[in-house]
């Protein structure tokens, strides 16, 4: 843990007097978490002021969640089209791809999003700050722009700068050669070759996409499978996949080296499969890290844990009047609290709920609080990939006496006249009772049907109730209601 240090020869800032406060709220960071706490605070009537330095949307609407989708989609329609239309009665010839058109169509809709949140800036009367902010020390925020630098003051800070690529040690990101997942989105021309450092749901989402549109892949991973955090069962179907496409999967591999070479960047690797790769570039994606430098003034003494704010479980850091949320804090659980030591998950999902939850405190009201076991997590590969909650080797460590239900598309007569028979829904209870305790699956459009579930969760439905819940037929759904039927040997179609 470190502290920003303080001047001996300079006095501590003194915090503003309520009565100069020039705004109720001033939010640092309009990304999933700071334009929700804005707009949030809008609707209750606050004087609020958010600072952000880029377009509104921050890293996930702007060069992550929506634009990768956008060419995920495309990706997917693309190998349909490919690999799967003569199933349909349909023949190709002389298909071509134009990346650049590919990448615009992206572009378009992150811009499009990104201008709503402006007009719901106007609509709920919040205002934008186009620059930098510095918390200076509690109720005062420098803003740097263009225009030059001033100072403003408020009754409460939200901090949410969000999070960054993390890089390779020794190996700098350049943009062109050696590159996150925003210029993986935006690169000039269709790279070759592509190596990928990291298989969580970032890099196995742009293997997905480049092998798609016919970019040969290889993805390196140090542990033992792809999307390591996802249930054992999911990662070996992605596997399957994966290498039926022809994507070079290596695991339990790590990258001891990287060089650049004239035409791109040569990778050392060792472990279960060594050699040497090259390719045109290298998207890594091992993890983020929080966007911190400079966020606050060294006087004003903001504590920093491992590259993260830190917070308390109601997101309130060591300073008065001062929050944190979003990808940019690590929240420090009491030690019974069941949470202590957990790791704080960067989602949008995660960061916009923490906003509200926030300003809703704030405001004087609000007793709803996150569930930080049972965070839902989508990866938009082809299957996608959804879960939450205690994977079915982990349900077994804990020392849990469960159930296991699983169901497979192969045996859904929705996904066979989709022509999408991979994958399986994956329900895992505890008895005697039927609490359900995780939901792993992978799939066509599964990562729509995990809302259900996290509100199966949320209003404690067990197995039963799952059960006969009428599902609609034919729909992706009635694998839900199957695979928790499986559990409790009521399955009618397995």
């Amino acid at each position: 843990m470190t502290t920003a240090t303080t001047s001996p020869a300079r006095p501590a800032p003194q915090a503003a007097k309520p009565s100069s406060y020039q705004y109720d709220i001033v939010v640092i960071g309009g990304g999933p978490a700071g334009y929700a706490a804005a707009i949030r605070a809008g609707q209750l009537k606050k004087r609020v002021l958010c600072i952000e330095r880029e377009n509104l949307g921050g890293t996930c609407l702007n060069w992550g969640c929506i634009p990768t989708k956008a060419l995920l989609d495309d990706g997917a329609f693309i190998r349909k089209l490919r690999t799967n239309a003569p199933d349909h009665g349909v023949t190709v010839t002389g298909l071509s791809i134009d990346f650049s058109k590919l990448v615009s169509r992206s572009r378009a809709i992150a811009d499009k999003l990104s201008k709503g949140i402006e007009h719901l800036f106007r609509k709920y009367e919040v205002k934008r700050e186009s620059g930098v902010g510095q918390l200076l020390a509690p109720h005062r925020v420098k803003i740097t722009s263009p225009q030059g630098t001033r100072e403003v003051t408020a009754e409460s800070i939200i901090l949410a700068t969000g999070a960054r690529a993390t890089p390779l040690p020794g190996v700098a990101f350049d943009g062109a050669k050696v590159i996150t997942s925003r210029e993986a989105m935006s690169l000039p021309k269709q790279p070759k070759r592509l190596a990928i450092v990291g298989a969580g749901a970032i890099g196995c989402e742009f293997a997905d996409f480049y092998n798609a549109i016919g970019t040969e892949v290889v993805i390196v991973e140090m542990l033992d499978h792809l999307l390591p955090n996802e249930d054992d069962d999911v990662s070996l179907v992605l596997e399957r996949v994966f290498a039926k496409r022809g994507i070079d999967v290596r695991l339990k591999t790590k990258t001891e080296k990287v060089e650049l070479t004239p035409t791109g960047v040569k990778l050392t690797l060792s472990g279960d499969k060594p050699g040497t790769v090259e390719a045109d570039v290298l998207l890594v994606a091992i993890g983020v890290t929080g966007n911190i430098e400079n966020l606050a003034a060294p006087d004003a003494k903001l504590e920093i844990v491992r590259n993260r704010v830190k917070v308390d479980p109601n997101y309130k850091t060591n300073l008065e009047n001062v929050w944190g949320v979003g990808d940019c804090v690590s929240v420090q659980w009491p030690a019974n609290s069941g949470f202590d030591g957990l790791r704080h998950p960067d989602l949008a999902h995660v960061a916009h709920h923490e906003a509200m939850i926030c300003v809703e405190h704030l405001a004087g009201f609000g007793d709803h609080s996150i569930d930080y076991l049972a965070i839902p997590g989508c990866t938009y590969t082809h299957p996608q990939v959804a879960s939450f909650g205690l994977t079915e080797k982990k349900a077994r460590q804990s020392g849990r006496k469960i159930k296991v239900g699983k169901f497979p598309f192969s045996a859904s007569g929705r996904a066979l006249a989709m022509g999408e028979p991979d994958g399986f829904v994956k329900l895992i209870f505890e008895q005697p009772y039927g609490e359900l305790l995780g939901v792993h699956m992978i799939g066509e459009n599964v990562t729509d049907l995990l809302a259900e579930l996290v509100m199966a969760k949320s209003l404690e439905a067990t197995e039963d109730e799952i059960i006969e819940a009428i599902h609609p037929h034919p729909t992706f759904s009635e694998a839900v209601m199957e695979a928790a039927g499986v559990s409790e040997g009521r399955s009618i179609h397995l």
